[in-house]
Formats: C-alpha cells, structure tokens, sequence
C-alpha cells in the first residue's frame, strides 16, 4: 500500500473529532427544542450532559488520531459558543425566568432577564475568543496547562441551569424568581471570563491501589444520575464551586515553587506535605517557666 493509499484509508477517521463536535451542537440546539415543547421534560439534562461529554472527548480523540488541526479547534470553539453559550441561556430563559412574573413587574423583569442571557452568552464568546489566543500563548508557564482560565464553558453551562434544576427538583422558591435568577446568571459569567485558575484534570494521575476506589465512586455517580438525576447533578455542580478556592490555592503554590513545575501531581502532594511537615517541626517550643520545672 503505497502512501496516496493511506491517505484515502485515514482521511475518514481523521474527521471523527469534529463529527463528535458537530454531535454535541445538535444536542444543545435539541435541549432548546425540548425546553419550549416540554418544559417540564428532565431529557433536558440528558441532552446537555450528552453535549458536554461529546465536547470533552473530541479533542483528546483529535490527539489520540493526530488529527488536530486549526479547522477543527475553531469549530470546536464556534460549536461551544452556541452549545454552552446560547443554549443554557435560553432554557433558563424559558423555563424560569419567563413563569409566574407578576403582571405590574413583568416587563421590568423581562427585560431583566433577557440583559443578563445576553450578558452569560457574550461571556462566553469573550472567555472561548480568550482561550484560543491562550492556546497558542507560549509566554505562560508550563503548570499553567493544568489549569483552565476561569470556568470552562461546558462547566459554566451546567451552572448557568441550577435554577432550572433548582425548579425541578424542589418546585417553584426564591431561587426561580427571575431577579434571583438574572443575579446568577451574571456571577455565573463573571466566574466564565474570570481569570480565576480551575482544575483542568489533563493530567491527573491515579496511583493503581486506588483505582477500585474510583471505579467504585464511578458506578455509585452513574446509579445516582440514573436514579436521582436533578439532585445528583447538583451535588456535582457543588462539589465543582467548592473545589474552586483549591484550586486558586494551588495555583499560587506552583507559581511561588518552579521546581516543582515539571513533576507529577503525586510528587506535588508529596512535596507540599513535606513543606507543612517541616513547618510544624520549625514552630517553637513554648518557654517554660522556672516555677513548670518543679511541677
């Protein structure tokens, strides 16, 4: 087989990313559908978590294949504006911010909440455009890769439905009036286009005794979002805003310790454990009295 041979045979496989990229559009344009002729359809999350499961394995498959390319990461940035910026915006809009407004507030409200989707989907867009310079920014240092600039778009997603899963897992409250709804939306787009530094979890290793464990907490996640889908993925989206500080924290930790910039996680953990150890042993013993001695 000569080399114009393997070039027909690959070329297929090689557009697999973007047709896996291409999928996770059609269903954040489909969750819109479903959000308009059934509101109360919980095929929505479905959808949405099937769109961003489709955007986190596009690329690492595009690198498995080598089949990376330019055309490839701008659809991917294009498909995620509309998919993780439209689309969120929407089914909120629809399904919470546009249900039981008073009458003598509804326009006020409206236009309300109408500002803030169109503010969450622009940070969006701003927070994509951001990223694809940063991809190609080679001034950053090399721990930087393990962490996002600010919250990733499929993530800021999920978070910009709590109120909708809020209303379908508890009813109507405080937290599906469209003010509450319209403030969350805009800390939710600050939290986007922030430059705050988030877990990527590119390269985060798992030492083998370990993996039973999470093989175990995998099955529990999978039987908890097929069972108690709303309430199981809120949990998800908590653990995710309190792992935020943590992150911070060990972003500034790697910035003020170069050497630790081309080791593993493990060797990271290990590394700041030993720095809190030899803390404790440096602290000073307290002074004792000459009274104490004769105790």
């Amino acid at each position: 087989m000569n080399a114009s041979d393997q070039r027909t045979v690959f070329r297929p496989i090689s557009q697999l990313p973007n047709v896996l990229t291409l999928m996770a559009l059609a269903c954040g344009l489909t969750a819109i559908r479903i959000a308009a002729d059934h509101p109360h359809s919980k095929l929505i999350l479905f959808v949405m978590g099937a769109a961003a499961l489709l955007d986190g394995i596009d690329g690492r498959i595009a690198r498995i294949l080598d089949a990376t390319s330019e055309m490839g990461a701008q659809l991917d940035s294009l498909c995620d504006a509309i998919g993780f910026g439209v689309a969120p915006g929407l089914i909120t809009y629809f399904l919470v911010m546009r249900q039981d407004v008073p009458i003598e507030y509804g326009p006020t409200l409206v236009t309300i909440s109408w500002l803030s989707i169109i503010i969450y989907t622009g940070a969006i867009v701003l927070r994509l455009a951001r990223f694809n310079t940063l991809a190609v920014d080679e001034t950053r240092p090399i721990f930087a890769k393990d962490f996002f600039v600010g919250v990733p778009a499929p993530m800021a997603a999920w978070l910009a439905l709590v109120p909708v899963c809020l209303s379908m897992q508890f009813g109507d409250g405080w937290w599906s009036h469209p003010l509450a709804t319209s403030i969350w939306l805009v800390l939710v787009a600050c939290l986007a286009f922030s430059r705050i530094p988030t877990f990527s979890g590119k390269k985060v290793s798992i030492p083998p005794v370990k993996v039973p464990i999470i093989l175990i907490c995998a099955l529990i996640l999978i039987g908890g979002l097929l069972t108690f889908p709303v309430f199981t993925v809120l949990l998800i989206l908590l653990v995710y805003v309190v792992h935020i500080p943590f992150a911070f924290r060990a972003y500034r930790w790697l910035s003020n310790h170069p050497e630790a910039w081309e080791i593993s996680s493990s060797q990271r953990r290990q590394m700041r454990s030993d720095g809190r150890t030899k803390r404790v042993r440096k602290r000073p013993r307290p002074r004792m009295h000459l009274s104490d001695k004769h105790k």
